[in-house]
């Protein structure tokens, strides 16, 4: 199969898919590296993309969970990386965290679920990001999923339990992950960081 015969679709729906697309694994290996695509039960998802103030977002986060992997040994890793869930299904999540005694799924890429996600939402990821990686995730028994909205300067904690996500709410502020100690995160302080971070745009 050559990527001229590949059918790239963008997400569009409001409920996650019920039947799998045509495209496998061995598919997606084809694609030539670094293309903003994700297997999404069986199809081909493309993003955009980010922005500046997805990077500066994203870049904030990494320097939280650096300071929880010296904490506690565990692994953070940034998109593009491959988190291989099925045979039909290889996502790039905006950021994961495998805690220290499931380190061995990492190898050349994610072999299976990690212990935590964090998608940054834009306006082409957000049905997406809400709806079929919502219940993906939950499918592979994704511990933690962190939904970012920078519009909102929003975060929802989610958590796993019994199969399904439970909004977990901060505490003055501050989130205080229940399942890795070593992950917390002070809300204010967060977004004045990123606030101070960007770029002046004219006329402001």
């Amino acid at each position: 199969m050559t990527t001229g015969t590949i059918h790239f679709e963008q997400f569009e729906s409001f409920s996650p898919h019920t039947e799998a697309g045509p495209y496998r694994a061995a598919d997606y290996w084809k694609l030539p590296e670094g293309e903003p695509v994700e297997l999404v039960r069986g199809r081909l998802i493309v993003s955009p993309s980010p922005t500046a103030l997805h990077q500066i977002i994203l870049r904030r986060l990494s320097h939280l969970f650096e300071n929880a992997e010296e904490k506690s040994g565990g692994l953070c890793l940034l998109a593009p990386m491959d988190v291989v869930l099925s045979a039909d299904t290889i996502l790039q999540p905006d950021l994961l965290y495998i805690a220290k005694d499931r380190r061995d799924l990492v190898q050349h890429r994610v072999e299976g679920a990690p212990d935590l996600v964090i998608e940054i939402l834009s306006p082409e990821s957000t049905r997406r990001d809400r709806t079929e990686k919502f219940d993906l995730y939950a499918k592979y028994r994704v511990t933690e999923y962190w939904i970012v909205d920078p519009e909102s300067q929003g975060f929802e904690f989610l958590v796993l339990e019994q199969g399904r996500y439970v909004i977990m709410q901060p505490a003055n502020d501050r989130y205080q992950s229940p399942c890795y100690p070593e992950v917390a995160i002070d809300l204010a302080a967060f977004w004045r960081e990123v606030d101070r971070r960007l770029p002046r745009m004219p006329g402001t």
